[in-house]
């Protein structure tokens, strides 16, 4: 296909992902100011990537696909990041406001790129936990907290409560976002 060569010559590929940019900029200066992420923010940032990449196709002069792709991929999208980061945030490893963030990249980013997101995601989210345990001085609790998890898993007993470190990870996605979104504009940018 070639609109992925050239996605830029379509709004109803560009809105979103410059929406998708937009909304994860004011999270993370919410996250960085107050540690959450709110739903004021994620909420109808997930019903409006639903709704917008159904009914841009419905606009555009020339569409590249159809409204039922649009709400398909989008739908695909958002539940994808939705299972993967509503697990983490389960096991208590994000916090809520991740989740949702991730589930409204999911729906403005649509399926395949928010495969990609995901990843990217993943990959910025490493980056900014060993920067941010570095930049904080948190090395050696880090560390230890490891070493605690380790050994119970390894000797299978109920010990001490680990604590855990939290990141500002509305940067990591961010980051991630931004680059899954680049990818389609720079196909140079990709990560084989």
């Amino acid at each position: 296909m070639t609109f992925l060569h050239e996605p830029w010559r379509h709004a109803e590929l560009l809105l979103p992902d410059v929406l998708c940019v937009l909304i994860c900029l004011v999270s993370v200066v919410t996250d960085l100011r107050s540690r959450r992420i709110p739903n004021w923010l994620t909420v109808p940032s997930i019903l409006g990537g639903l709704v917008l990449n159904a009914g841009l196709p419905l606009v555009a002069p020339a569409p590249v696909y159809g409204p039922l792709f649009g709400i398909t991929s989008s739908v695909a999208g958002c539940l994808l990041l939705l299972l993967v980061f509503g697990f983490l945030g389960f096991i208590r490893f994000v916090g809520m406001g991740d989740v949702k963030l991730m589930a409204a990249v999911g729906a403005l980013l649509r399926w395949p790129t928010a495969l990609w997101a995901l990843a990217y995601v993943a990959i910025a989210g490493g980056v900014v936990a060993v920067f941010y345990t570095l930049a904080g001085g948190r090395l050696g609790a880090v560390l230890g907290n490891l070493l605690a998890i380790t050994r119970k898993v390894v000797r299978r007993k109920e010990g001490q409560e680990v604590e855990l470190h939290r990141i500002p990870y509305a940067v990591a996605v961010l980051i991630g976002a931004t680059w899954a979104a680049g990818v389609k504009y720079f196909p140079f940018l990709a990560v084989p």
